[in-house]
């Protein structure tokens, strides 16, 4: 690093975003003015630049500062650049000539950025013809070209852009912590005891292994949290829960779950794959769902946990059940999407079944740094031709007993 690029990243260091004040309007106005005249000049016609400069006039300055939607970036005592938020709007993004290709834009729209995305899920921008390379590449995308008539006939053009994958911060959503923590109190218990409590690893568990495994009679509802924990009568550590349908509804149990302070879940469930009755213990999803990218992950497979899925797989090995080892898919929309064979099975991706819940409780436990993995009976084939329901033969009912026996002797 040469000394220009040490101070550069100095002054970045420096530099200090806050609200702006009501007697910052004349220094606003000045950097927003100065800009204009000098950048847009060089893109614009002169209609355009008195139109720009008529749009972040003094008046409408000061009214926004007044609303509370106006920041400053400052290093020391100068102004530097400003921006401005309306709903989940960025405007009036400013930096002064002599003080660009520094750092100081980026900053400061990480700052607006963030404001934005409390209340939002995207960021729109009207960007200027100098901005647009700028935006994209902050990742903005493109929605479409527009123009506006300005004097003497001249036409403005510009680009209306859109943002919407964020990095989330688990910290600041902390809804579920809140709510449990008021469903635990409500009880009339200690939330904070209640969390040593509740059983380490907990199954949750399809329908009818729910049912399966609530007939052998070895375990108490104890806990009234995540639709009900019932604890293993010979181990305390462990738990079952009937686990809800499809990633969004178990996304939200596992939440629940999580803040009532289970480390470890399993979901236990049924899958469409190649031989009815044999077992995939799953590495990860490709993901077909909504709930993975809404909390920020972007890539097409959203992993289990490995150490989890690792020893889970040794212990149902000394109890006798051999498992499929691999990636699967979720999808929200089984039904429509009867040829998932040739999307992921008979290719080079090699999905081992298609479900519908893995991929929302993985992006849980990814989100909140806990752990999880999953296990499926192949309810469902779709080796031939057409697809074969295996509900009522003895091959599937006899694989769900064997599974449900292991878990209950864990």
């Amino acid at each position: 690093m040469d000394k220009s690029e040490f101070m550069e990243g100095k002054r970045v260091e420096q530099l200090a975003i806050k609200k702006a004040r009501l007697d910052q309007t004349d220094e606003i106005n000045e950097v927003v003015s100065e800009t204009i005249k000098e950048i847009y000049s060089k893109y614009y016609s002169d209609e355009v630049v008195d139109f720009f400069l008529e749009l972040h006039n003094h008046d409408n300055i000061h009214k926004d500062i007044l609303e509370g939607n106006t920041y400053v970036i400052a290093c020391g005592a100068a102004t530097l650049g400003t921006g401005t938020i309306n709903q989940n709007a960025i405007l009036r993004v400013y930096v002064t000539p002599n003080h660009q290709h520094e750092g100081i834009g980026t900053k400061l729209m990480d700052c607006l950025e963030k404001e934005i995305i409390k209340n939002y899920s995207y960021v729109n921008i009207d960007a200027s013809l100098p901005a647009v390379e700028f935006y994209r590449k902050r990742g903005y995308e493109l929605l479409r070209q527009a123009e506006h008539s300005v004097a003497n006939g001249k036409l403005l053009s510009y680009s209306i852009m859109r943002k919407r994958e964020f990095d989330i911060d688990p910290a600041f959503y902390n809804a579920p912590s809140v709510l449990v923590r008021k469903e635990i109190e409500l009880q009339g218990l200690d939330f904070d005891e209640y969390q040593t409590k509740v059983p380490q690893r907990v199954y949750l568990l399809a329908d009818s292994l729910f049912d399966t495994m609530l007939a052998k009679n070895i375990a108490t509802l104890t806990f009234d949290v995540g639709g009900g924990i019932y604890v293993m009568n010979h181990n305390s550590n462990l738990g079952f829960a009937k686990g809800e349908m499809c990633s969004p509804g178990l996304a939200t149990q596992a939440e629940d779950l999580y803040a009532a302070g289970v480390k470890e879940l399993i979901h236990v469930g049924f899958a469409g794959g190649n031989k009815i009755g044999d077992y995939v213990l799953t590495d990860g999803a490709y993901n077909d769902t909504s709930i993975t990218r809404l909390y920020g992950f972007k890539g097409e497979r959203i992993d289990s946990t490995k150490d989890l899925t690792d020893s889970f797989c040794m212990e149902l090995e000394k109890k006798g059940i051999s498992c499929i080892r691999g990636y699967h898919w979720t999808t929200d929309g089984g039904y429509i999407q009867p040829e998932w064979r040739e999307r992921y099975y008979f290719n080079d991706l090699g999905a081992k079944c298609v479900e519908m819940e893995g991929a929302g409780l993985f992006t849980i436990a990814n989100f909140r740094s806990r752990k999880a993995t999953a296990i499926y009976v192949v309810s469902d084939s779709g080796s031939n031709d057409e697809w074969e329901l295996g509900w009522g033969e003895s091959t599937l009912e006899h694989s769900i007993q064997k599974l449900i026996d292991a878990l209950a002797e864990s």
